[in-house]
């Protein structure tokens, strides 16, 4: 199945650059394999990245990020935070994100 989008330069350059190091064959194969790993990702039942994704993206689903602590633990989300982003401030993190 065909599939199109409208991505940035900068990803476009970044995909490019994948297939010149040789990590990925083609473009194609890069964003197959980026949706397969979201995909996998989501389907994991991690309930704090099926919030953040849903929140992101602004679609409805069972939950959200702002009854997270619910579901975890809030000094579990702090710990998780810090060691996946030593010595940064939720700012910092949030920006890197977003890059």
């Amino acid at each position: 199945m065909l599939v199109q989008v409208r991505m940035p330069p900068r990803l476009v350059e970044a995909l490019d650059r994948l297939a010149k190091e040789g990590l990925y064959t083609s473009r194609s194969e890069a964003i197959l394999d980026a949706v397969r790993r979201l995909a996998l990702a989501y389907e994991r039942k991690d309930p704090l990245r099926q919030s953040i994704i849903r929140k992101y993206l602004g679609r409805p689903g069972k939950g959200s990020i702002e009854n997270v602590g619910e579901v975890l633990n809030p000094e579990e989300i702090t710990q998780s935070l810090e060691q996946a982003f030593p010595g940064k401030s939720i700012d910092e993190i949030i920006s890197e994100v977003r890059r």
